[in-house]
């Protein structure tokens, strides 16, 4: 029996995707990537402001636990116990390797044993966030 294949699409052997069908791949994956940028650059908003919300609070609770150990100290200055904060600005000596680049924090000053609202700022954004400043040492 002779099959005549010249123009039968099942007789020859399938090796991959046509062009179309690769063309038509790629544009669907482009269209959902397209779909998907905006909310990546939402979620990096996002990320960037809940940083920045984090440094915030990090500030604050090293405020307090310096300020505890001054109070233990006498507030005398104790390595790694009582480090003077005598202004907001103060703070990146409290966080472990320092304040990070690209934050910096306003300079307000801080009498001992006294509170005061920090400000803490992002340069990328512009954003700010406030936090506790506690005055410790001598």
């Amino acid at each position: 029996m002779v099959r005549f294949c010249r123009f039968n699409l099942s007789c020859r052997a399938r090796r991959g995707f046509t062009l179309i069908e690769q063309v038509t791949a790629i544009a669907l994956l482009g269209i959902a990537s397209a779909a998907a940028a905006p909310h990546l650059v939402q979620l990096h908003a996002e990320a960037q402001a809940a940083t920045l919300d984090a440094m915030a609070h990090a500030a604050s609770s090293a405020m307090a636990m310096n300020q505890a150990g001054c109070l233990v100290t006498g507030h005398a200055a104790v390595a790694d116990k009582c480090t003077p904060q005598r202004d907001c600005a103060d703070v990146g000596a409290l966080l472990l390797g320092g304040l990070p680049e690209g934050y910096e924090v306003a300079r307000t000053p801080l009498p001992r044993g006294q509170e005061a609202l920090c400000t803490m700022r992002q340069r990328d954004t512009g954003a700010v966030a406030q936090f506790i400043g506690l005055g410790a040492g001598v």
